[in-house]
């Protein structure tokens, strides 16, 4: 039966990339979770998978200069489907993705709604805040980054050379599940992404 499983679950993770992170959640087809676990076990113990941390697994992923670490944007999928749950990057990681801003965040942080603790992979720290279901408004749809960079920022920095910034980032296909999801947020911020998506071209 555990060479059965052994198959099904290798041919699952040979469907993925290098770098593809999973934990059991991806192999309830399967049926037996502990016997999954235990396979895991073995290919952990084999080297063909890593682990980020219990629970938490790997596609090993090599270059040139030795193993490249999985990315954050992997393990926060894999997290996100583990979980049923959703995440976003808080103000100052925002700001960094949407190109606003060229320093490095100190910190990679993101919110979340469940208690989390941080996720360390090589040098990198992963952190997570815990907030009301409410602050992830438009997390499905990847707008949220827009509102908590909003937030980060604070309505009065929000200057029109900033808005302007803003706006050219905005694809128009977005423009209504940006609005949808603002509806959640400070009245002041609804007001900010109805004056930012009328500059959009």
């Amino acid at each position: 039966m555990i060479n059965n499983y052994t198959t099904k679950v290798k041919e699952i993770i040979s469907s993925h990339k290098s770098g593809w992170v999973f934990t059991h959640v991806d192999f309830n087809a399967l049926g037996s979770i502990a016997t999954v676990e235990r396979v895991l076990s073995r290919l952990l113990v084999s080297g063909e998978i890593k682990r980020v941390r219990r629970g938490i697994y790997y596609i090993p992923e090599n270059s040139r200069w030795g193993e490249v670490p999985p990315s954050q944007s992997n393990i926060i999928k894999a997290l996100s489907r583990s979980m049923n749950t959703d995440f976003i990057p808080d103000g100052a990681n925002a700001l960094y993705q949407l190109g606003l801003t060229q320093q490095v965040p100190m910190k990679h942080v993101y919110l979340t709604d469940k208690q989390i603790s941080t996720i360390s992979i090589g040098k990198t720290n992963i952190e997570f805040k815990k907030v009301s279901h409410k602050k992830l408004s438009g997390a499905k749809s990847g707008v949220s980054v827009y509102l908590s960079a909003l937030e980060y920022l604070g309505k009065e920095a929000l200057q029109e050379s900033v808005k302007s910034r803003i706006a050219n980032t905005i694809d128009k296909s977005m423009i209504d599940e940006l609005e949808e999801a603002s509806k959640a947020r400070a009245v002041w911020v609804r007001e900010v992404v109805k004056d930012i998506t009328r500059r959009v071209a």
